[in-house]
């Protein structure tokens, strides 16, 4: 596993050290993109971002892509709502309720996908 100092003095790339300075918000998510990460399947990894972005309360078109991202990993539906429901143990009804509503449309249109 890459640690975050090494994450974010490196581009992982083969092209070297970044430069010099403090890291960019494009080089904080470049450091953070999935294809650099073995540890965590893509599942997981997708439950957790949905778990963070509902407590967060974050704009909501990130959760609901993170959503979809979920659902084109292998991740049913119930398994998502489930991480939301345990997420509201520590964010608070609110917050799940939120993501629950954002779920909806990811959802229908991953059962129209299906069925079809």
């Amino acid at each position: 596993m890459i640690a975050l100092d090494e994450a974010l003095t490196s581009d992982h790339r083969g092209r070297g050290p970044r430069p010099a300075g403090p890291p960019s918000r494009t080089h904080m998510s470049t450091a953070a993109n999935r294809p650099n990460r073995s540890s965590l399947d893509l599942k997981s990894a997708e439950l957790a971002t949905i778990a963070a972005l509902t407590a967060l309360r974050y704009p909501p078109q990130q959760l609901k892509v993170h959503i979809k991202g979920a659902l084109t990993a292998g991740c049913s539906p119930e398994e998502i709502m489930e991480v939301i429901l345990q997420t509201a143990l520590y964010a608070g009804l609110p917050a799940a309720f939120d993501a629950m509503a954002l779920a909806e449309e990811p959802f229908r249109a991953h059962a129209g996908r299906s069925q079809g």
